[in-house]
């Protein structure tokens, strides 16, 4: 086991997450405020685009603090990793929720039109509330 699940509190630096959030989050709400402009609705999937890794990123090392083994969190695929932190409770949505995120990342890539850009900035309302409850929840178990 690693020395920081010993402890039951792995000494994970969330601060970025919770900044890119933040970020996202100023975004969203002025885009609910004017949400026809599409300069707006751009910086909400621009500050999508760039948040999206972070949580992941973050989960992932946040795993490696307390299994038994670095293995056993290498190994997981995308949808097992999802499903570990629902199990823990670390997130509200579950795998399915995550694959559409992941999917609307991924369009932000390869694609763009005004209808698809409008589906993706809606995702990412909903992402930006799924990100800030995994941030709360690490929040309370990992030293800041």
């Amino acid at each position: 086991m690693n020395s920081a699940a010993a402890t039951g509190f792995p000494d994970l630096d969330i601060s970025p997450l919770g900044r890119a959030l933040g970020q996202l989050e100023v975004a969203i709400k002025a885009s609910d405020e004017d949400p026809a402009n599409a300069l707006i609705r751009d910086a909400v999937i621009q500050r999508f685009e760039f948040t999206y890794e972070l949580p992941i990123r973050i989960l992932r090392r946040y795993l490696h603090s307390i299994a038994a083994s670095d293995d056993e969190i290498n190994e997981l695929i995308f949808k097992d990793l999802i499903r570990r932190a629902s199990d823990l409770k670390l997130l509200h949505g579950g795998v399915l929720e995550w694959l559409d995120f992941r999917q609307a990342r991924t369009d932000t890539v390869h694609t763009y039109n005004e209808l698809r850009a409008a589906e993706v900035a809606g995702a990412a309302k909903d992402f930006a509330r799924e990100a800030r409850a995994l941030f709360e929840n690490l929040a309370g178990r990992v030293k800041q």
